[in-house]
């Protein structure tokens, strides 16, 4: 069966031989045709040993690419995880802050204690003052009227003493020694007359009534010789102690309105307590001064210090210091600053509490710090920054 069904083609070649043969171009056709059927299965064997070849070298390249991807992936998670800790490590690592701090000094306000005008100032804002030294000088027309009023009863007062320590003149007492005299003669005559009548009363010449009426009148005249005597004997000893302490009481009295109406008049002069400068000046010349109101203001420069607050969790480096270095930008200079006091009660700071994250309300504490050496040109309102690092 399989001779059967190659038959036809061999009939076919054959045929297509018998042609040739008789057809010289169709021969050469033919020929060429052959020739070219040959060169085809070449062409495609070529590119399928060519094909083959190329792809075991494809897949090298995508495995030696997907190896590569793999090893940069690798690298890029190890660094990305790096760097997450070390955000983490950083994190919880102390951190270092600025604290800006001011300089502060003592501040002493020069008021008057009574009601008056400005009439001239001797100083202006910035200028250096001494103790002592005259700022102000004020009127005061009330001051003035009680200090004259106070030396008037001074002079009332010692001439009281001068009369008491004196006692009466000599002409009084004796105008009281004749009056006495004259009392006592009276005294005399109303004993002798009563005598004489008592014997006629005796004898019956005069009545009982008559006799005592001479009675009376002889007492009356003693009594009265009695107080004549002892007003003469009060004038010739002058005062009593007693009168004599009054006396003296009321001029101290007078003495101390005197010193009142003084201090009050030198109230009118202000003159500066300390050494300092002036920081400001209230007021005009002619203005009204209320009393206890500032009239000048002083800054006592000899004692700059620095006022710092720090909350808690920066406490324990600046307090285990001691002392801390700071940085003053209006002088462009460091220096040295020591812990000279510290506030006994801590208030909040200005930031949140951190209780809703289970820790602590931080509070602040103000904290005085002076310089380790005097820092020339330093001024009250200074800047100074500190770096501190929190626990």
């Amino acid at each position: 069966m399989t001779q059967d069904q190659n038959r036809p083609d061999q009939d076919v070649e054959n045929a297509s031989s018998k042609e040739a043969a008789c057809n010289p171009s169709a021969q050469q056709s033919e020929l060429n045709t052959l020739e070219q059927s040959h060169e085809q299965p070449n062409l495609t064997d070529s590119a399928f040993f060519s094909y083959s070849e190329q792809a075991p070298a494809t897949e090298n390249t995508d495995s030696k690419s997907s190896a590569a991807i793999k090893v940069i992936g690798i690298i890029i998670l190890i660094l990305l995880l790096g760097l997450i800790g070390f955000g983490l490590w950083k994190s919880y690592q102390p951190k270092e802050v600025e604290l800006q701090g001011r300089v502060e000094a003592e501040t002493v306000h020069v008021s008057s204690k009574v009601p008056s005008r400005i009439e001239e100032i001797y100083i202006h804002d910035g200028q250096k003052v001494l103790k002592g030294q005259p700022l102000v000088r004020l009127f005061s027309p009330e001051v003035e009227a009680k200090k004259q009023q106070a030396l008037a009863s001074l002079q009332s007062a010692l001439a009281l003493q001068a009369t008491a320590e004196r006692g009466s003149q000599q002409e009084n007492i004796d105008s009281l020694y004749a009056n006495w005299q004259a009392m006592k003669a009276q005294q005399d005559l109303a004993q002798t007359t009563y005598q004489r009548g008592a014997n006629l009363f005796k004898e019956g010449v005069i009545s009982r009534q008559r006799r005592d009426e001479m009675h009376a009148a002889a007492q009356s005249a003693a009594q009265m010789t009695e107080a004549a005597y002892q007003q003469y004997a009060r004038a010739k000893r002058g005062s009593t102690p007693e009168q004599k302490s009054s006396a003296d009481a009321q001029v101290e009295i007078a003495k101390a309105a005197v010193a009142e109406a003084n201090a009050l008049e030198a109230e009118t002069k202000l003159v500066s307590p300390i050494n300092g400068t002036v920081s400001k000046t209230y007021g005009k010349v002619s203005e009204l001064v209320a009393m206890g109101v500032p009239v000048v203001s002083i800054i006592q420069e000899d004692e700059l210090w620095v006022s710092l607050n720090i909350r808690e969790d920066q406490y324990a480096q600046v307090y285990q210091a001691k002392s801390v270095e700071g940085f003053i930008p209006a002088l462009n200079k460091k220096a040295l600053f020591k812990i000279k006091k510290i506030d006994a009660e801590g208030e909040f700071a200005t930031i949140k509490t951190t209780r809703q994250t289970g820790g602590y309300d931080i509070r602040s504490f103000k904290i005085q710090l002076t310089p380790a050496q005097p820092i020339a040109d330093l001024k009250v309102g200074m800047s100074v920054l500190f770096k501190v690092q929190e626990s």
